[in-house]
């Protein structure tokens, strides 16, 4: 970590968890031990940096909050215990919804390996259940797409997805916006259109507010 902040690093993103793109992980395995996050965050906190943590599965994601990480990037699998974990210690959660549009193609990809395409059979969206069980606990939500997992240009599905799996229109763009701002340290420069802040605009047809879609 130290090598890494060293050579320029903001922010430490560490995989609590497997993942679905490779071979031998298991995306429920967590891959640290509680005192192994707990040192990895310690020691990030020392060098002012906040810890993102890929996770999964609920015990991944559960750990990670314990040791004090930032955020959960994707949070698959998110359950009951470990959303009201996040909101008892204002973890937030950035659920990349928009990568699971892909599912179905991938697990039929021939340029991927067959235990990887094997992870994505029948796999479903559980990552929408776990977005509506953030918006009904109250966990803060940022937005993210993990793209390219999902091509770049499909980024703004991500909206389309929060407002039909627990937020309303409203809330899918203050994550977009705002919060996703906030998550990252960046409200006092972007975020918000307000004079002296760097913008970039989306412009769209008719009401956003009341679009789900």
């Amino acid at each position: 970590m130290r090598e890494v902040v060293r050579a320029g690093a903001d922010v430490i993103k560490i995989a609590s968890s497997g993942g679905f793109f490779s071979p031998t992980d298991d995306p429920m395995h967590p891959h640290f031990a509680q005192d192994e996050l707990d040192q990895i965050v310690r020691t990030a906190t020392d060098l002012e940096r906040p810890v993102m943590a890929h996770a999964h599965s609920p015990e991944s994601i559960k750990r990670a909050v314990r040791a004090g990480v930032r955020s959960i990037e994707h949070g698959t699998y998110l359950d009951r215990e470990s959303a009201k974990m996040m909101v008892e210690r204002g973890t937030w959660l950035v659920p990349t919804l928009t990568a699971g549009d892909t599912t179905e193609e991938l697990a039929k990809d021939p340029k991927l390996a067959p235990e990887i395409r094997a992870k994505f059979e029948g796999l479903g969206r559980p990552e929408f259940d776990a977005m509506r069980l953030a918006a009904e606990a109250g966990v803060k939500v940022a937005m993210g797409t993990d793209c390219p997992v999902a091509p770049h240009g499909w980024n703004l599905n991500e909206l389309a997805h929060m407002a039909a799996n627990g937020f309303t229109p409203a809330e899918a763009l203050v994550a977009a916006t705002s919060s996703a701002a906030e998550l990252m340290g960046l409200q006092d420069h972007l975020g918000s259109l307000a004079p002296g802040k760097i913008a970039d605009v989306v412009v769209v047809d008719g009401d956003p507010f009341e679009s789900r879609s």
